[in-house]
């Protein structure tokens, strides 16, 4: 899922269900950064193992707060 598009920089979110433990989620934020000319430059990526229930609570935080 694409968050924000801008020339000079992107935020993706990437979430994937877990082989073991079934119940976890992998979460990936990936930050990329870009040049004048459009050529990546940075990339960043925060990689979170989640449950359900640890995601519905990050999700509300971030709507609520």
């Amino acid at each position: 899922m694409l968050i924000t598009d801008r020339p000079d920089w992107k935020l993706r979110l990437k979430i994937d269900d877990c082989a073991l433990p079934e119940k976890l989620k992998e979460v990936k934020i990936i930050r990329e950064t870009y040049n004048d000319k459009g050529e990546l430059t940075n990339e960043s990526t925060y990689q979170f193992f989640m449950t359900k229930k640890e995601l519905i609570s990050l999700s509300s935080a971030m709507l609520l707060g």
